[in-house]
């Protein structure tokens, strides 16, 4: 399935080939006649650039949501999160560094949201998803995200992130 989707392009090319050369040949043959024949054609090729054109739309919204993302990450959440990984995990945050890590939940979920959107590609989330789950694994880190789920409405302001790292993360 995951083959059909990526090729989904090429597959459709390649329907439309058969379909063109099928009718050329209805046409020919006079089954079908010509303006019957460019009309089909015309329908054709209307889905196939329609096909395009939302596909171009995609990688836009993706990109603009990737850059959204990086932008958000990068800088503060990302020099705390970096701190974290090379301090004792008995150190406390302050409350700047826990704003900034509730922050960084909150772009977690923000990611996820999008990706149950079919906005984030498969192999984007799944590395954006290792990612999360390694920073949970600083000691500091995973205590506020326990206290943050420790609610329904605690855990329901994450889209459901919650019940996609449960498999992966142990709270």
């Amino acid at each position: 399935m995951k083959q059909i989707k990526q090729n989904i392009g090429l597959i459709l090319t390649g329907i439309a080939f058969i379909l063109l050369v099928t009718l050329s040949i209805l046409s020919a043959l006079k089954i079908i006649n010509d303006s019957l024949l460019l009309g089909l054609i015309g329908l054709m090729a209307t889905f196939y650039f329609g096909y395009l054109k939302n596909k171009i739309e995609d990688d836009k919204v993706f990109k603009e949501l990737f850059n959204s993302f990086n932008e958000k990450y990068d800088g503060k959440i990302n020099d705390v999160i970096n701190e974290l990984k090379t301090t004792k995990s008995d150190r406390l945050l302050t409350v700047i560094e826990k704003n900034l890590v509730i922050d960084y939940f909150n772009l977690c979920a923000e990611e996820y949201l999008w990706r149950t959107k079919k906005r984030i590609p498969d192999e984007v989330w799944n590395a954006w998803k290792a990612g999360i789950v390694e920073n949970l694994k600083i000691p500091q880190i995973m205590e506020l995200y326990t206290s943050e789920m420790a609610t329904e409405n605690g855990r329901a302001s994450y889209y459901g992130l919650d019940k996609e790292l449960k498999k992966l993360v142990r709270t």
